[in-house]
């Protein structure tokens, strides 16, 4: 073999050993699939509980002061916005939790004569939330594969659920914005582990 393919020949050796090591421990190193959920049910629980808890750690990270702070006169406040979550759960989840009627709303009144909400304190708001998610975690417990497609009101059982888990989760998007607007950094923008690491933006 002529000298100059020497080294040729060497390199593309090494390459290969390399490649096919690489991929050994490749699969070698695949991450196990994930378990399934155990229903369809089950699996919106685990989206609802993420955003709750989004939820619930944005009310107590917002000092009281700031609970009756809004960006402009026409959008909701802190305060609104966790009485609108709540009257959310509570409107959706009550009667497949076996609740009736549903506990009253609490994001009522208007411009002129003033927002409920805005009168509460803090911790009656924390513990309005912690009530309908516990109402919300209900109605999913009633809920399972036999029974998930019988309609609840204008949607199934099931449909109820992944609304109303969509529809706070739009909620959460806002509180983001605020939490934002106040120079707080979001539940869900803090490195996973908490521990030091790059901010998400979300």
């Amino acid at each position: 073999m002529p000298k100059f393919l020497v080294p040729v020949c060497l390199c593309v050796m090494s390459l290969s050993t390399g490649l096919s090591a690489l991929t050994a421990g490749g699969q070698r190193g695949q991450a196990t699939p994930p378990t399934p959920p155990a229903s369809t049910s089950a699996e919106v629980l685990g989206m609802y509980t993420n955003i709750a808890n989004f939820i619930a750690r944005t009310a107590t990270m917002v000092p009281a002061e700031k609970f009756t702070w809004q960006p402009t006169p026409e959008v909701r406040s802190f305060a609104r916005l966790f009485a609108h979550i709540v009257d959310d759960n509570n409107g959706a989840c009550s009667a497949m939790a076996g609740v009736t009627p549903a506990p009253a709303r609490m994001d009522t009144g208007n411009a002129t004569d003033g927002w409920a909400a805005n009168k509460l304190t803090k911790a009656d708001l924390e513990k309005a939330l912690a009530d309908s998610v516990a109402l919300g975690n209900k109605a999913f417990a009633a809920v399972d594969q036999t029974n998930m497609m019988e309609m609840q009101g204008r949607r199934t059982k099931i449909g109820t659920l992944v609304y109303n888990t969509s529809h706070i989760n739009e909620h959460y998007g806002n509180l983001v914005t605020y939490l934002r607007l106040n120079g707080m950094v979001p539940p869900s923008s803090v490195p996973r582990g908490g521990g030091p690491g790059e901010l998400r933006n979300f």
